[in-house]
């Protein structure tokens, strides 16, 4: 398990359980970064211990995980009289399926691939709920209606188009859900050829860039980009270390080293969107330019 430092104890604590590695600290940095206290677990098993031994105020879980399934550890977590509410994010467990399952008591269901801003809006409605109701009977609070994601998911105002290259998928998807969620169109590039021939043919307001793809590397891709839409705004993205001095040296309008720390991202693609395309040409003539260094402590 992970847990984040330096957070008040007033912080309301989310146990995610989640088997797949990418979306688990996804997960993690997302809701740390929203101000929760975040514990992860890699399996069914370890999030029962951990329910065990510590107090949490919501499980988000996914369904098929190894050693024990998200419908296998409910059941634990329920027989134990535990009453926190859940929250499942799953590919394998459709909302029809609750009635199925009342006694498991799960509060709101959400099919994988998920809009990430309705489960922090589903998330916060389960915790408001579950505050009200805490002096509630067992057979009430199961008798609950399951949340509707599309009752209190936020509507998105239509946006600005942004190109996401990077050859992960899940990444691409995970940050393609995120941006969608807050009204932006998403255009994806799996290597820096697409990169490049995307762009060229839709331009995009800002490209999110991956530097370890096929097909020619970001590196690569940035420099043609540069040539033929000078004025693109580009952030890097990277796991490759020691990245940000040639980002500088190049141009870049900003970088981020994964894992990512969404909320830092979005607020810089917000940013980077709305501004008018004479700052883009001052960082093109202004020699004194630096790459913004994307971060929990300086963005």
């Amino acid at each position: 398990m992970n847990s984040q430092n330096h957070i008040p104890t007033r912080a309301q604590r989310i146990l995610v359980a989640e088997d797949n590695d990418i979306m688990r600290s996804f997960l993690f940095r997302f809701l740390t970064g929203e101000g929760f206290v975040v514990y992860t677990a890699e399996h069914g098993e370890l999030a029962w211990e951990a329910l065990r031994n510590e107090h949490f105020d919501l499980l988000i879980t996914d369904n098929e995980m190894p050693h024990l399934s998200g419908t296998k550890l409910i059941e634990r977590i329920r027989t134990a009289g535990m009453t926190l509410p859940i929250v499942m994010v799953s590919a394998s467990f459709e909302i029809a399926g609750v009635r199925d399952y009342a006694a498991l008591q799960i509060t709101a269901v959400i099919s994988k691939p998920f809009d990430i801003m309705e489960l922090l809006t589903v998330g916060r409605t389960a915790l408001r709920i579950s505050a009200r109701e805490e002096a509630a009977s067992p057979e009430r609070y199961a008798n609950s209606p399951v949340l509707s994601a599309a009752a209190v998911k936020p509507t998105p105002v239509v946006n600005k188009l942004v190109l996401i290259a990077d050859d992960d998928d899940v990444v691409r998807g995970s940050l393609a859900a995120v941006l969608e969620s807050e009204g932006y169109v998403v255009d994806e590039a799996r290597d820096g050829v697409e990169a490049v021939s995307h762009a060229i043919k839709n331009k995009p307001d800002l490209v999110l860039l991956d530097l370890n793809m096929p097909n020619a590397d970001g590196w690569t891709a940035f420099n043609q980009l540069d040539r033929v839409t000078p004025l693109l705004p580009v952030i890097v993205i990277t796991a490759r270390p020691n990245q940000y001095k040639e980002a500088v040296r190049a141009g870049v309008d900003a970088f981020m080293e994964k894992p990512l720390n969404i909320p830092v991202l979005v607020r810089a693609i917000k940013s980077l969107t709305n501004e008018d395309e004479t700052r883009h040409v001052r960082r093109i003539t202004n020699r004194a330019f630096v790459t913004r260094l994307l971060s929990e402590s300086n963005a």
